[in-house]
């Protein structure tokens, strides 16, 4: 079999994908050249290093200083995660500084975790130190944990002599409704505080009725707590009752501000993919600051930002297939190469056909009822440091691993099925080749890395698609990720294994790829379905914090909704032209590795 055009051909493609996905994105992140962003880092009060995205708009001078806000992102997230909010509000002419939160994406990694709780005040005291920046007007935004850390900077903020916050945007998380005994008090002082209260937020707005029964999260707005904010601080069950979506102001202090309450039908990680909670941001910004570039609320670009990272995202999947191929041309990784293309399979035996249905079912339900059981066991809630640095990647490996194991029990069931009539194409691999293939699964994976890195380093741009990224990291992440590397080739070869060895045959016909696809994915489908269902029927979440943060675990499923039968599409396009099911499957758990560890919080 001769291959080599077409891979070169699509490799070419895959290149220039990547290629302009870079430029789009920096054109739209600066506003076509009229907001300069930069990558700063600077060294905090305790010690530790701040990574952050600076963006300053051409309008900003020491002469015309502009507000300037803090962006932060939430728990096992990082700043690119802010990219609507730095977009939209450097376009209206904010001084804006996208930071990591500590033990978070580029910046330093501590190991005790209240630290990085300080790190949206220690961005305050970066901005104004900025004679670009308006020393009157900065303000802070937080989604999550970043918005956890914003509460905590307005508190930080007032134990100074002189306040250096004027505003605060919470998003998805809750305000601060009471003092330290208990009565419901302004903490917030004379600032200016919004919230973003989704009706569907899975870890905050949590209220009871009177009778102690929990009140469903979407009508927050009702209870006491919602309304001592809006009524700055104060209670009275008899007063009317104020309304969501509405900007109330009054005097503290001698100063006017304002006090709002968004509340979009919205979950909680889609609060930072939603053009509504953008709108609720920039509006609220606009009312507390003026915006220097006025734009209406609803004229958003960061949307083609998505897109192009979506087209690099393709560009690099493109890339990492069409390499591994390529490369089998070569003279060293020859005997990697297939002599002729992989035909599916003839599954003779009847039950060898039950079995590849049964089996896929099977997995799924395991894959289901292990899911929750096996993160728990692995204590996969990043409460401080941990032998592998990570602690939610380490629940979720071990969940894969325990998938990976059931899967080699399927397949041993299957070639016992099949008995003498049993095929498994590329099951037995030489010492010698085996070699080649990690080495060339390391190759391929580091060469699709540096199409990262370019992007990163040139156009401060990566691939990615909502929770989902593909991103460059630091030193630190590598060796983090080597040991996960390990642990995931006891899913992704096995599964490799199974999507390609056995089950790459006329089941299915020519959908076969897409029904292991499907299957892949099915169990996360599963979780899903039953937690956002029930919770869209009743207004209460079903799994929620009970025994560990079961209601943030379901949320490390989304990613895997399109990583798990992505996994499956490059270890089958790899097999059919190498007749090896260990390349793509060591490709796949070198790159799930390094998404999930860049990804996240890490604790050493």
């Amino acid at each position: 079999m001769k291959t080599g055009k077409k891979e070169r051909v699509l490799i070419a493609i895959a290149l220039c994908l990547c290629l302009i996905s870079g430029i789009a994105v920096s054109a739209i992140q600066t506003s076509g050249g009229q907001v300069k962003m930069t990558e700063v880092k600077w060294y905090t009060t305790y010690g530790y290093a701040i990574d952050a995205y600076l963006l300053v708009p051409k309008t900003a001078t020491a002469e015309t200083p502009a507000p300037g806000i803090v962006c932060c992102h939430g728990l096992l997230n990082n700043k690119e995660m802010q990219d609507l909010n730095y977009i939209e509000l450097a376009r209206r002419g904010y001084v804006v500084l996208a930071i990591d939160m500590l033990s978070h994406g580029d910046s330093d990694i501590v190991s005790a975790s209240p630290l990085k709780n300080a790190s949206v005040y220690e961005g305050a005291l970066f901005l104004n130190n900025l004679d670009i920046v308006d020393k009157d007007r900065i303000g802070i935004e937080g989604h999550s944990a970043g918005g956890a850390n914003s509460n905590l900077a307005c508190t930080m903020d007032n134990a100074n002599e002189t306040r250096i916050i004027a505003a605060a945007f919470i998003n998805s998380t809750d305000p601060t409704y009471k003092d330290d005994s208990g009565e419901y008090a302004n903490i917030y002082g004379s600032r200016d505080v919004g919230v973003v209260a989704g009706q569907y937020d899975e870890f905050g707005f949590v209220t009871f009725n009177e009778d102690g029964s929990q009140r469903p999260t979407r009508d927050y707005i009702h209870s006491a707590e919602a309304q001592s904010f809006l009524n700055f601080g104060s209670y009275d069950p008899t007063a009317p009752e104020r309304e969501p979506n509405t900007i109330y102001t009054e005097d503290v202090d001698g100063e006017e501000c304002i006090r709002v309450i968004y509340t979009p039908s919205i979950i909680h990680p889609w609060s930072h993919f939603c053009k509504r909670s953008t709108v609720a941001t920039l509006e609220f910004f606009d009312k507390a600051f003026g915006a220097p570039n006025p734009i209406p609320a609803d004229n958003q670009v960061w949307q083609w930002k998505v897109f192009f990272n979506v087209v690099g995202l393709l560009g690099f999947v493109m890339f990492v297939i069409n390499a591994a191929i390529l490369l089998t041309e070569t003279r060293f990784f020859s005997s990697l190469r297939a002599k002729e293309d992989v035909k599916p399979l003839v599954l003779a035996k009847p039950a060898s056909k039950a079995w590849f249905w049964i089996s896929l079912l099977l997995g799924a339900i395991f894959g289901a009822l292990t899911y929750l059981p096996v993160v728990i066991a692995a204590k996969g809630f990043p409460m401080g440091p941990t032998p592998l640095g990570q602690s939610a990647v380490k629940g979720v490996s071990m969940w894969a691993l325990a998938c990976g194991g059931f899967t080699v029990v399927c397949l041993i069931v299957a070639k016992v099925l099949a008995g003498k009539d049993f095929q498994a194409p590329g099951l037995r691999i030489g010492l010698a080749d085996l070699g080649k293939t990690i080495l060339l699964a390391v190759t391929v994976a580091a060469a699709g890395y540096a199409l990262v890195f370019l992007d990163d380093y040139f156009f401060h741009a990566d691939f990615r698609f909502w929770v989902l990224a593909v991103k460059a990291f630091e030193p630190i992440i590598l060796r983090i990720a080597l040991p996960f590397m390990l642990i995931l080739c006891g899913y992704y070869v096995v599964n490799s294994v199974a999507v390609n060895c056995f089950n790459y045959c006329e089941q299915g016909g020519r959908f076969n790829l897409a029904i292991l696809a499907f299957f892949n994915c099915l169990p996360t489908l599963i979780l899903i379905f039953l937690q956002y269902s029930y919770f869209k029927s009743t207004g209460i979440i079903r799994w929620a914090a009970t025994n560990g943060p079961m209601h943030l675990y379901l949320v490390w499923l989304f990613p895997l909704v399109a990583i798990l039968p992505a996994s499956a599409v490059i270890s089958r396009k790899i097999y059919e032209k190498t007749r090896n099911p260990y390349l793509g499957g060591l490709i796949n758990a070198i790159i799930v590795a390094l998404i999930s560890c860049a990804n996240t919080v890490s604790y050493l």
